[in-house]
This record gives structure tokens, C-alpha cells and sequence, in this order.
């Protein structure tokens, strides 16, 4: 995340997870508020951007839907390294996709330091047959989970509105941190 020059802030989301988990109609929902009936399968990457405000400032974000496809995951890590916040995403009806997320989350962590990383339980209007053992992985390894659906948007604005909100109050704090280490470099702070 950044300022730019119109003093708007920015935040990098990324979406990981496999094939058919929902990462490009959770996007699609949440930039249109519509559901996407028939997405076709994400090659390397999808861009979107969308404007929304936080405590009545400006946040644009960048929103990267990437592949699920095997093929394309040695690019991927392009994508998340600069990330502020990577969301991934598993389908709760399906182990499969819950263990594809975990070995996902792995492969972040492999790749960048401190990563921000945020799971997204997606297909919640259908049987939840892995609510236990996400949330026992989450709260074991200290993650943030989300149960959203895309068919009917429930929780996807939420999920992406509190993680911008957290990004925002971090950096607001590491700036007032980088003010007063600053000023008592330059004497004017205490000691």
C-alpha cells in the first residue's frame, strides 16, 4: 500500500486458491455486487479496480484473481509478494479444496515474509462439510476466516471491508511510529 499523488491510498488484494473454489465470482460479486453465473477459467490473472471509503477517505484497490490452474502456480508469487492482503479461498463443501488452500498458505508463507494472509470459506449456502477443520486450522495458526458466499454476496463485503479497514489502521500506526522515531532523530523528540 501507498499514497499516490491525490493522496488516495492503495491496497493490493490478491486472491489464491484452486480451480472452482469461487475466487472469480467472490471478485466479481464484490465489485459488481452480481453474481457470475459461468465464470471461464482464470489464465495467469485478472485485474479489477474499486474505489471505496474508509472512515470517509478514498482506498483504491487492486483486486488480482489468479489462476487455480497447477499449471500457473510458479507465477504466482509475482502476484502476492507485493501483496497487502492475499486472500485464499476454498470451497466448504469440498476437502480437496480446503487441503489445496492449506498447501497454498504454505507455499505463501515459502515466498514472502509476513504475509497478510486471510481465508475465505466460499460456497457457504451450501452443506459447510469442513467448518471444523478450518476453524480449528485458523485458530490454531492465528489466521483470519470468513464463510461467504458468492451466489448470494452474504459476508463477501464484510470480509473485504474489515481486512482494507486493518490494513488502513496498521499503516496509519507505522507512520505515527516513523513521526516520532524521525523526530527524535532529529532532536525535537524526547532524550
Amino acid at each position: 500500500m501507498y499514497v499516490n499523488n491525490s493522496s488516495e491510498r492503495e491496497v493490493k488484494i490478491v486472491i489464491l486458491g484452486e480451480t472452482f473454489a469461487g475466487k472469480t465470482s467472490i471478485l466479481y460479486r464484490y465489485v459488481s455486487d452480481s453474481f457470475y453465473e459461468q465464470p471461464a477459467s482464470t489464465i495467469t490473472a485478472s485485474f479489477y479496480r474499486k474505489k471505496i471509503y474508509i472512515q470517509n477517505a478514498p482506498v483504491n484497490l487492486q483486486l488480482w484473481d489468479t489462476a487455480g490452474q497447477e499449471k500457473f502456480q510458479s507465477i504466482t508469487p509475482l502476484y502476492y509478494r507485493t501483496a497487502d492482503i492475499i486472500f485464499v479461498v476454498f470451497a466448504v463443501d469440498s476437502v480437496k479444496s480446503l487441503e489445496r488452500a492449506l498447501h497454498q498458505i504454505q507455499e505463501v508463507r515459502e515466498n514472502k515474509p509476513s504475509p497478510n494472509i486471510v481465508l475465505l470459506g466460499n460456497k457457504s449456502d451450501l452443506v459447510n462439510t469442513v467448518q471444523d477443520q478450518a476453524l480449528g486450522f485458523a485458530s490454531s495458526n492465528n489466521f483470519k476466516l470468513y464463510f461467504v458466499s458468492a451466489l448470494n454476496g452474504n459476508g463477501v463485503k464484510e470480509a473485504f471491508a474489515q481486512e482494507v479497514a486493518n490494513v488502513i489502521a496498521n499503516k496509519n500506526e507505522g507512520k505515527k511510529t516513523f513521526k516520532l522515531v524521525k523526530e527524535a532523530e532529529d532532536g525535537k523528540g524526547c532524550c
